[in-house]
């Protein structure tokens, strides 16, 4: 995941954002105060949302459709297992 892409740029955010109320609105943190906790919050928003898509992973590809639809569906050639006769 991008560090900065807007999912965790958006997280961090979400995370950071009583301090940054207080400081755009209120006035009650300082500025350096609340941009190091935004910074801390985009590390670990970026963290965890690597982790979760690492576990996740990508999707699986989609299975090729043969463009007739009155064909069958191929059947795998699979080699018997010694001792079970052939049908």
């Amino acid at each position: 995941m991008n560090l900065l892409s807007p999912t965790v740029l958006g997280a961090a955010g979400i995370c950071a954002s009583p301090a940054l109320y207080q400081t755009l609105v209120t006035g009650g943190v300082p500025l350096e105060v609340a941009m190091t906790r935004y910074l801390v919050a985009l590390v670990l928003a970026w963290a965890a949302i690597s982790l979760v898509a690492a576990l996740v992973g990508e999707p699986p590809a989609p299975a090729a459709r043969s463009t007739d639809p009155g064909d069958p569906a191929p059947v795998p050639d699979v080699e018997r297992p010694p001792g079970v006769p052939a049908e």
